[in-house]
């Protein structure tokens, strides 16, 4: 079976630079407000009982972490390849026969931990398509509890999103590239929320993990690029991004310069969002009025509301 990867494209505005609002034709105004775990935004929010994790390697393969077994389809159809196809799961029974969408709807999945010596049950519940992406909502037993597997958000039941080709050192925050390896990112992590902001499929895009890796990072105020946040869930700051994808409003563009994140670390820096922004390397304050004109190696800014 072919290894899918996605490749959907991106709005015409990847391609130019972010303008200043009076510039621009529409205007979109994006707050960041953290994870939803209690203890601020964690890069994900994923876990089946008592064993929280993200990714999952190729259907079937030996594993030292979590890995998935198998995965049965309702009526006992057991899938023998599992693959992503723009942001889609699509798994392969026995005889070659492709099932995507509705048709893996009530399937369950076998999740083994510890090298085999645990194995775990969590099932697909429901699908849903937003922003023309699935989204994919499991849930696992405890008890007779039917418990999801990413905690509900603000919006209602937590959904996950299937990321591909990447795994995230959940230490270093370092995104890098993982071949076969599918990511449940729920949509109440810090992982979710950069895909959801259109991050992940612009690293896709443009063969470059490390934007989706800086974009974590401005979710979760992780100033000293060092995996550590510096925030927490309700803290809220606006977002804007050097290829327009999002930008601030008049009533915000003026408002104080929380950071501007370059590739490598801060370009510059204002007030942090809980605490001062203090790292190892002593990083400039940020101009009066900085914009991405006078910070050309700046990817983000964020604003303090």
């Amino acid at each position: 079976m072919q290894s899918w990867t996605p490749v959907r494209l991106l709005l015409a505005s990847l391609l130019w630079t972010a303008c200043a609002p009076e510039d621009e034709e529409v205007e979109l105004r994006v707050l960041l407000t953290g994870g939803n775990s209690g203890g601020g935004p964690v890069f994900n929010t994923h876990a089946l009982d008592d064993h929280q994790f993200s990714e999952l390697g190729p259907l079937g393969v030996p594993h030292v972490g979590a890995g998935l077994d198998g995965v049965a389809l309702a009526g006992d159809v057991a899938l023998t390849e599992l693959g992503v196809d723009t942001g889609e799961l699509v798994g392969v029974d026995g005889v070659g026969e492709e099932h995507r969408g509705a048709a893996l709807l009530g399937s369950e999945w076998t999740i083994g931990f510890n090298m085999g010596l645990v194995s775990l049950p969590m099932f697909l519940l429901d699908v849903l398509e937003i922003d023309g992406v699935p989204h994919y909502q499991f849930f696992h037993h405890q008890g007779d509890v039917e418990v999801p597997n990413c905690p509900e958000g603000q919006g209602g039941p937590g959904l996950a999103r299937v990321l591909s080709g990447l795994t995230i050192h959940e230490a270093t925050g370092e995104v890098m590239s993982a071949p076969g390896l599918l990511y449940l990112a729920c949509d109440t992590g810090a992982t979710g929320k950069a895909a959801a902001l259109g991050y992940y499929d612009l690293a896709k895009t443009t063969q470059d993990l490390e934007l989706f890796e800086t974009a974590i990072r401005v979710v979760r105020a992780d100033y000293c690029y060092d995996g550590s946040a510096h925030t927490q869930a309700g803290v809220s700051v606006v977002l804007e991004d050097v290829w327009g994808i999002h930008g601030t409003t008049d009533e915000t563009f003026k408002s104080p310069v929380e950071a501007a994140w370059g590739r490598a670390g801060l370009i510059c820096r204002g007030k942090g969002r809980l605490d001062a922004i203090d790292c190892h390397d002593k990083i400039p304050t940020c101009p009066v009025g900085a914009t991405f004109a006078s910070l050309p190696d700046a990817l983000f800014i964020t604003r303090l509301p």
